[in-house]
């Protein structure tokens, strides 16, 4: 276990999805073992689905506080709410309270909501998307609000791919309770400003970062699940990989005084010689050299 030195400073973090082809319990054995303080605990059918047993979640809860780890948002895949029908948004809302009460019993104060269906049918919005998915997210907050749970919104294909649309649909929704789960890589991905000038807009509002390596390349791409390739480029790679500019947003995160989780979500896919445990390791690794250097002054960009 690596938790020692000039990594200790800041405050990172593992999401579950870089282990997804491993059970969530040997997950959370990966993530101590390689000096990960913090958890990303996703919504996928083998790691955290909502009709997971309470049981289950209780005895993750004990594994979690054993091994000093703290489940610190939940990524989930509810909402779709700009393009769900009343009754679909209802069952959606639903698996949110679902969520709630697997959130409290992991001590955990921040679940990751999507306005729209990831960017895969949803291109160009209209007006009335927006309306509908801020009135179901301040539905979704509300209950939040009484439970002490915070709403993040991912940027991400479409509705929140950048500062202008996140920021907008913020204000509609209009809850207190309602942040950014800060994806540098997918705002990159889709040919729109991540570093500093985005950052200082999103401000504090900005409650987690995900960082991961990213890479255009002009060419068009098929979307299929993942429409953050939508206009082309690579994330199947390894921290230090690809070309995006780390140093141009985590400046500027210190300079907004951000003190959350910095966490490794990495999309490389393993393979028999770079199994996802160590795919965690070299991540962990990468991301706590690449927090370290910034904050030397050595990163240009």
């Amino acid at each position: 276990m690596v938790r020692e030195g000039r990594f200790m400073q800041h405050k990172i973090g593992l999401s579950s999805k870089v282990v997804q082809d491993r059970p969530l319990e040997e997950a959370l054995e990966i993530a101590a073992r390689c000096g990960y303080t913090g958890l990303e605990l996703f919504g996928t059918s083998n790691h955290l689905p909502p009709d997971i047993p309470l049981a289950r979640v209780r005895a993750l809860r004990q594994r979690c506080d054993d091994l000093g780890l703290q489940v610190v948002t939940l990524c989930t895949y509810v909402g779709g709410f700009a393009e769900a029908s009343d009754r679909e948004a209802g069952a959606e809302l639903e698996r949110f309270r679902r969520y709630v009460e697997i959130a409290h019993v992991l001590g955990c104060t921040m679940i990751r909501l999507w306005p729209d269906h990831l960017g895969r049918n949803l291109r160009v919005p209209r007006e009335d998307h927006w309306l509908r998915a801020a009135h179901y997210l301040r539905e979704a907050a509300d209950v939040g609000l009484v439970a002490g749970i915070r709403i993040l919104l991912e940027n991400h294909l479409t509705l929140t791919i950048d500062t202008d649309s996140t920021l907008k649909l913020v204000r509609l929704t209009d809850r207190p309770n309602v942040g950014v789960n800060f994806d540098p890589a997918n705002m990159y991905l889709a040919g729109r400003p991540y570093g500093r000038e985005a950052m200082l807009r999103l401000g504090r509002l900005i409650q987690n970062v995900q960082v991961k390596g990213a890479r255009r390349d002009g060419r068009s791409a098929s979307v299929g699940d993942d429409a953050s390739l939508a206009h082309g480029g690579s994330h199947d790679l390894l921290l230090g990989e690809g070309n995006i500019d780390h140093a141009s947003y985590l400046r500027a995160l210190a300079e907004i005084g951000y003190t959350g989780y910095y966490m490794a979500e990495c999309h490389k896919a393993p393979r028999p010689d770079l199994p996802s445990d160590e795919i965690a390791a070299r991540e962990y690794r990468a991301l706590a050299a690449l927090l370290e250097t910034y904050e030397d002054g050595s990163a240009h960009g």
